[in-house]
């Protein structure tokens, strides 16, 4: 195989093996760039090159024109796709549009001909371990790849003009490149160099480009931030632009590369500094589950952080905030915190530690911090703020007060821009619970659908109150110690909320729910208050066992239950019918909700799709791989669509995938309703390292995992 792929000119006796792609290419980017623009200006573009932006002006909430060096342009659409310029020039706007970008310097080397290698037809070869890529170029080689610590430049702003500016060649940083290329190619030590070129490359914090409609300004796309993949992208990124600004939506599933997805404290430029430093190097590395960026953490944290930490809390990032995805030991390391998390796709160093809370969860009495929920609470005067929540939400929201709704919020597609609960404090006051992804994205959502007179008020609450999940059989009972407000579950119901004292803090808000299934509550303290209350009811829940638990064990309890997770298992074009929250859809309720046309359609149509949840069967979870999400999901031998979320069920005792399939007709082509009976009544099979297994699919949860069991 080695010699059919001309891999004779590779040194080999360090590999354990390759893979050999025939469809892989390369292109020359100034060619290809050129026949793009010509293309353009075949169909009525105008490009003009050399025009400095300094202003694109806002007119009610929308882009109106772009003011430049040589004139202002009228505009009803404006897309930044500025490269490394994208981020300043989100400054030029008011409000500012913030895109987490920032420039480090990134080279390659070309070589002179090297005498007796000709290596015209060799494979593009990427040597992942020495963070390398080599190709022909000319009669010789051209060299480039990722330094494993980034260098960033122009950290006070890029100078101006700087269109076709080089760094200084810098071969401290190229080292470890070049010592990759000279280990691989036999003679490239007698290589001559012909340039070691060294330029500007915009990176973001995730390695992920930035692409779609900002959240500050109507009518303003981005499409930047490639990590120097901008070549290999660009068809397919400028195709999501034009059919979001076109038809409103792209065709495919955005959200990994969704601007949205970012807050505002990721646009500090120290902090980009400091994580395109560490990002550049992950760009070859291996992506193990659970990896975790080291650089710019401590940013968001809860105000039981340092309680957390001292308890052995290993940290997780979501939505910027720190968040405890597992208890420790107490003496153990930070370090060994991340140790446990890599090196492996199979059994996770954690599960041991895991499965305790997990059992603690079910069992007896635990206490999960869920401070990384968004929270916003909606006001009025009048009925105004019902009014709104009425038009956005399927569900019915004009319940008693004291009540909590589980609701999505849809578009006019029937998909979900937003998966919430909803408590009404008072008759006009409402407080909203939503993933922590949300916290732009779903703010501008229900922002711009707010009435024109003011009369509504949003406010984002989420860095004024902590949340505490407080789950278990025994959860009550602790609870009841700090508070005269009854707790009995024939007085405080499921699904109810309230304002209460919990020891000696006020005004605390207690909900009926805990996004797991399990009974309990989440409490809503200020921040202030936080602490103290942790602390009661770490006192009050001694005698029961009371403990920790970290975001791992909230998603093995979810996933048994079924419990689909927004920005994990479904996004905007999925719709209530297709993730079986049909009975969230109050089409009687006497208000034409956004998307209710599309809904009514989809429930003549039948799914066509549908989220599902699999038991996988015959797998060993000490010694066979684990999936991770993004497993394929076959279907009588027919593949069907992807695993989303998964982890192990405890209860169960089988590992647990939630994931997407179709029901296609392999003769016509058609896409066929996903039934019940077609999912759990097929041949399943789930591969998981190039391995299939046997699974048993549902369309909706098991009853065993909803019931309080005890293990052996």
């Amino acid at each position: 195989m080695v010699s059919q792929l001309r891999l004779h000119l590779c040194m080999i006796g360090y590999l354990q093996g390759a893979l050999h792609i025939p469809g892989d290419c390369v292109t020359d980017p100034t060619s290809t760039s050129m026949a793009l623009a010509e293309t353009a200006k075949q169909n009525g573009v105008e490009i003009h090159e050399g025009i400095r932006v300094e202003n694109v002006a806002i007119t009610r909430g929308t882009v109106s024109e772009v003011s430049t060096d040589r004139g202002t342009i009228k505009c009803d659409y404006f897309v930044n796709c500025a490269g490394l310029w994208a981020h300043q020039l989100g400054f030029k706007t008011n409000p500012i549009v913030k895109l987490p970008l920032h420039a480090s310097a990134h080279q390659y080397l070309i070589t002179k001909p090297v005498e007796g290698i000709n290596p015209l037809g060799l494979p593009y070869i990427r040597d992942l371990d020495d963070s390398c890529f080599i190709r022909d170029w000319g009669q010789g080689f051209l060299v480039g790849g990722f330094a494993t610590v980034g260098k960033p430049v122009y950290k006070t702003g890029i100078p101006h003009p700087a269109e076709f500016t080089s760094l200084p060649e810098d071969w401290d940083l190229f080292r470890p490149i070049l010592n990759g290329f000279l280990k691989r190619v036999p003679g490239a030590e007698n290589a001559e160099v012909l340039k070691l070129f060294n330029g500007p490359e915009s990176f973001t914090p995730d390695m992920a480009p930035l692409i779609g409609p900002v959240s500050e300004v109507n009518n303003y796309y981005v499409c930047a931030g490639f990590n120097s993949g901008g070549i290999a992208h660009a068809g397919g990124a400028g195709k999501l632009v034009a059919q979001w600004m076109i038809e409103g939506r792209p065709s495919l599933n955005a959200w990994p590369v969704d601007v949205r997805r970012f807050t505002k404290y990721h646009n500090n430029t120290r902090f980009l500094i400091d994580r395109v430093s560490e990002v550049e190097g992950h760009h070859y590395r291996i992506g193990f589950p659970g990896m975790e960026y080291h650089t710019g953490r401590k940013l968001r944290c809860s105000p039981l952080y340092a309680s957390h930490a001292a308890s052995g809390a290993v940290f997780g990032n979501r939505g910027g905030m720190e968040t405890p995805k597992w208890f420790a030991n107490m003496s153990d390391t930070e370090e060994y915190g991340f140790e446990t998390q890599i090196d492996t796709f199979g059994k996770p160093g954690w599960f041991d530690l895991v499965s305790a809370e997990y059992w603690a969860c079910r069992e007896t009495v635990c206490a999960m911090d869920m401070s990384f929920f968004t929270k916003f609470e909606i006001k009025s005067d009048g009925p105004e703020a019902l009014e709104l929540l009425q038009k956005l939400c399927p569900n019915e929201m004009d319940m008693p007060v004291g009540h909590v709704v589980h609701t999505g919020m849809l578009n006019e597609w029937g998909g979900y821009e937003n998966d919430c609960s909803i408590a009404r404090l008072e008759p006009n006051s409402f407080f909203m619970i939503c993933p922590s992804f949300q916290l732009t994205r779903g703010y501008r959502w229900i922002e711009r659908h707010l009435p024109p007179d003011g009369s509504v008020k949003l406010q984002n609450v989420t860095h004024l109150y902590a949340g505490l999940n407080v789950m278990g059989p025994r959860a009550r009972e602790v609870l009841q110690k700090l508070t005269d407000t009854s707790l009995k579950l024939s007085q405080f119901k499921p699904f109810m909320c309230a304002e209460i004292d919990l020891g000696y803090a006020s005004k605390v808000r207690i909900i009926s729910i805990t996004h797991t299934g399990e009974d309990g509550f989440v409490i809503y303290i200020r921040c202030e208050h936080a602490l103290h209350v942790y602390d009661a009811l770490k006192d009050a829940g001694r005698i029961y066992g009371i403990r920790d638990a970290g975001y791992n064990a909230l998603r093995w309890l979810r996933l048994e239950k079924f419990y689909s997770y927004w920005g994990e298992d479904f996004v905007d074009d999925a719709t209530p019918f297709e993730i079986g929250r049909e009975h969230r859809v109050k089409f009687d309720k006497g208000v034409e909700f956004i998307g209710r046309e599309a809904l009514l359609r989809k429930r003549e149509e039948g799914c066509r799709r549908h989220l599902a949840m699999f038991l996988v069967e015959e797998h060993d979870l000490d010694q066979d791989m684990w999936p991770w999400g993004g497993e394929p999901i076959y279907i009588d031998n027919k593949l069907t669509g992807y695993t989303t979320s998964t982890g192990y069920g405890p209860t169960l005792q089988k590992l647990v995938c939630l994931g997407w399939v179709t029901n296609k007709d392999q003769s016509s082509g058609e896409d066929r309703e996903v039934t019940h009976d077609y999912i759990h009544h097929s041949k399943v099979q789930i591969e998981i390292g190039n391995k299939r297994f046997p699974a048993k699919g549902f369309l909706y949860p098991p009853l065993v995992a909803t019931k309080q069991i005890s293990h052996v």
